[in-house]
């Protein structure tokens, strides 16, 4: 029975084999390949396929099936962990789809060969896995290939473009255990177990066939919906913790500029009165007493817009850039901001100016130019900010992309503008205007 080359079954675990690596090639494109890939590739699929023709069929029922098909699942688990530079639960995470996404196309062509066995009057049905496929006509097995093929194809291309793009090493590393067991073994059960039990179950009539087939196909998809949900769901949960740090960082930060710039201040102040007085009685170091006193003007907070924080930030700027000819021109009433927390302030107009700033510094001096406008219209603050920017700007739905290149540690200064701006009920909008950067928020006054 272990070489039962009469039996469709014998060869259809080799068509598995196959079947499993390409599916589980849709999903680990973007995983970290371990040294001398095409080796380990080669070497791992080889031994799936001779796992696979070795594997005995001690028994044609629906025990014996399940745990043989499982055994090579295992084996090809162990494949991708030879070629991939992941954690088990990396392998584990993809292999299972790849599992659900193969049991979704089997279904679909079963299905279809039995209509189409319905429709040319074949005994039996056009079945790859079963026992109808021997025997059958050229035109009846041309039309099964057919089915197989465009089945298998279509539904793996379509897994691809839904699904591959939304897994990446770090975010399914992040998924917690004891929902990865739970998800783990409600696909085993759904892909593996209730598909044998509707293959072997041979006292049905059609109608309940098809509902079967329904009722797999759905809670095929429904598991990998779940698998996939959960996914997403850590992933913004890691970025709301990401950007809630940033937040608690930036407001340490605030307290710290605020206190230095205040002791600053002071100090500047008071020097500038006493060159000043200086000056007065220096006779001919008058002049250069004059310049001093000038030069630590620039340290007293030049800007006034009604609002303790908004002076600080653009004084901070100011004093950090102001020797690289950035310049930030500012209409803002800043009174209207008060119904913000001084800290998140800070973070709003300090991740928007870092931002422009950061897009100006490689342009012309006369091109280094921000304009920041804050007004009332109506019952709304108004705030726009635009610069000059070259290069071109990605989206990634709303919000541009990071330009650096670890994304992995960038990126989120918008994102916890964002979280400020939806915190007050307000809106984030970023236009292009040829070469300028526009952002746009509108906050509803209290």
């Amino acid at each position: 029975m272990m070489f039962d080359f009469s039996s469709s079954l014998f060869w259809y675990k080799l068509v598995f084999s196959a079947e499993i690596v390409l599916a589980e090639l849709v999903f680990v494109v973007h995983l970290r390949r371990m040294p001398h890939f095409i080796l380990r590739a080669v070497c791992s699929v080889a031994g799936l396929f001779l796992f696979a023709f070795l594997f005995p069929i001690a028994d044609y029922g629906a025990a014996w099936t399940c745990f043989m098909f499982f055994m090579m699942f295992i084996v090809s688990l162990c494949g991708l962990r030879v070629c991939f530079n992941e954690s088990l639960r990396n392998i584990i995470f993809c292999g299972l789809a790849a599992y659900t996404i193969q049991h979704i196309a089997f279904v679909f062509s079963d299905a279809f060969n039995d209509i189409a066995s319905l429709a040319m009057g074949t005994e039996g049905g056009l079945n790859v896995y079963g026992e109808g496929g021997i025997g059958q006509s050229g035109a009846a097995l041309a039309v099964m290939l057919v089915i197989y093929f465009v089945t298998y194809f279509v539904t793996y291309m379509i897994a691809h473009y839904v699904y591959t793009d939304r897994i990446y090493s770090d975010e399914v590393r992040q998924l917690g255990r004891k929902k990865f067991v739970v998800l783990a073994g409600i696909i085993i059960i759904t892909d593996n177990i209730l598909n044998a039990i509707t293959m072997y179950n041979t006292d049905i009539d059609a109608v309940s066939l098809w509902v079967e087939r329904c009722y797999n196909v759905f809670t095929c998809f429904l598991a990998l919906q779940l698998q996939f949900s959960q996914l997403t769901e850590q992933n913004m949960q890691s970025k709301y913790d990401t950007v809630q740090r940033i937040l608690q960082e930036e407001r340490k930060q605030y307290l710290i500029v605020k206190n230095n710039l205040e002791a600053l201040n002071i100090k500047a102040h008071d020097l500038k009165h006493r060159f000043l007085d200086m000056a007065r009685s220096a006779g001919n170091r008058k002049a250069e007493l004059d310049d001093i006193g000038q030069t630590l003007s620039v340290y007293e907070s030049v800007v006034k817009t009604g609002n303790e924080t908004l002076d600080l930030i653009l004084t901070n700027k100011n004093l950090m850039y102001g020797d690289k000819h950035v310049q930030v021109a500012c209409i803002a009433d800043g009174t209207l901001l008060d119904f913000m927390a001084p800290t998140e302030i800070y973070s709003l107009f300090g991740n928007a100016l870092d931002n422009a700033i950061e897009a100006v510094l490689p342009l012309e001096e006369d091109r280094r130019t921000i304009s920041l406008f804050v007004k009332r219209a109506h019952n709304m603050v108004s705030i726009h900010i635009e610069n000059y920017f070259s290069g071109e700007r990605i989206f990634s739905g709303d919000l541009p992309v990071t330009t650096k290149a670890d994304k992995e540690y960038h990126g989120y200064g918008m994102l916890s503008m964002k979280t400020v701006v939806e915190k007050y009920g307000g809106t984030m909008a970023v236009e292009i205007r040829g070469d300028v950067f526009c952002l746009n928020l509108l906050f509803p006054l209290p």
